[in-house]
């Protein structure tokens, strides 16, 4: 790949775009792509002094950022499961999820084993697992609508699909739209001003490591709050720079990502940014399950080896991840990725 972003197709990023201060200093310097090996150029990550959310200075252009994506995983869509394939012990763990879904979202999943209703009661890891794999939706209702911005792989449009929603995506990329267009779902091409069109239409709306990648928050989170329904909510993960693992890695934490992560925010930032959009309430649904899966891949970027291939979670990432689930239980602002509901008024 070419060794310098096109200077054309840079963009400065003079204040924060959380708040707008112009006080900052350099967290890191020289970044370069370690995760998907793509994207030319070296970058900058600045820390705000006043919210102490971190941004790239100077950054690629809307018009140019697309050439960070060439090999991103979301291209790929998701592959059929072959139950009949699967181990004993897999169709097991698929069939008690699946029964623990269908008692929770009234839904029709198969195969299905009712035990998994009390293994999910009295494990609550289990529990809060199925709960974020459907990122926290509550029972459908008739008619209930539910939008996925950046939905890449369209897994997850699937999974609610299955449950009831009606389901509606959005995301750049032509690769992803053609894909589920022809396995019939509901999708657009491009960013979320593609839906202005149906202020007031959806119940739910998520964004799974999308906000990140976004070049303007504040104006994501206005269209988010203008196209749901009074009293629907906005279901959002994202990295967070506040979090454990960045204090333990560094330039080799994995939710670094630069360029493709133009910014990246901390619990009291992106809380303040809903707010000023016009979010009434906004309820931390955080947890640390996710900290071995990343401890492993930023270990791999630490020694300079692709964190997509080695990135076998060992004894002590799962030691690091269980003593981290200690110190984030008393400081839950803490956690790898920041997940969080935010709701807009009933009226």
């Amino acid at each position: 790949m070419d060794s310098h972003w096109p200077e054309n197709g840079l963009e400065s990023v003079p204040d924060c775009p959380v708040c707008g201060s112009n006080q900052r200093k350099i967290l890191y310097n020289n970044l370069t792509d370690q995760v998907f090996f793509c994207a030319p150029g070296t970058w900058s990550l600045h820390k705000c002094r006043d919210c102490c959310c971190a941004f790239l200075d100077p950054r690629p252009s809307p018009d140019t950022i697309h050439l960070a994506y060439s090999q991103y995983y979301t291209h790929t869509p998701p592959g059929e499961t072959n139950i009949q394939a699967m181990g004993f012990l897999l169709r097991l763990r698929r069939s008690m999820a699946n029964g623990y879904k269908n008692w929770r979202f009234a839904a029709d999943l198969q195969p299905a084993n009712r035990l998994g209703i009390p293994a999910a009661m009295i494990i609550p890891g289990l529990r809060r697992g199925q709960e974020h794999s459907l990122r926290h939706l509550p029972r459908w209702k008739p008619n209930a609508r539910l939008l996925d911005v950046g939905f890449g792989s369209g897994a997850f449009l699937e999974s609610a699909k299955s449950i009831g929603w009606e389901v509606a995506g959005v995301d750049p990329d032509p690769v992803s739209v053609e894909s589920a267009v022809q396995r019939g779902l509901e999708v657009r091409q491009g960013g979320i001003e593609v839906y202005e069109d149906m202020p007031g239409c959806f119940d739910v709306i998520t964004m799974n490591h999308v906000i990140e990648h976004v070049h303007d928050p504040y104006k994501t989170f206005q269209t988010v709050y203008h196209l749901l329904k009074p009293g629907g909510f906005l279901w959002l993960s994202t990295p967070n720079i506040a979090s454990f693992g960045h204090e333990y890695y560094g330039m080799n934490w994995r939710g670094l990502e630069s360029p493709r992560h133009l910014i990246l925010f901390n619990w009291q930032g992106i809380n303040a940014l809903l707010k000023k959009a016009g979010f009434c309430f906004i309820q931390n649904v955080s947890s640390n399950r996710n900290f071995s899966s990343m401890a492993a891949r930023s270990e791999a970027l630490l020694k300079g080896v692709d964190p997509n291939i080695f990135s076998k979670i060992r004894l002590h990432h799962r030691l690091k991840g269980a003593i981290t689930g200690v110190r984030t239980f008393f400081q839950p602002h803490r956690t790898e990725f920041i997940t969080l509901k935010a709701y807009k008024t009933e009226n």
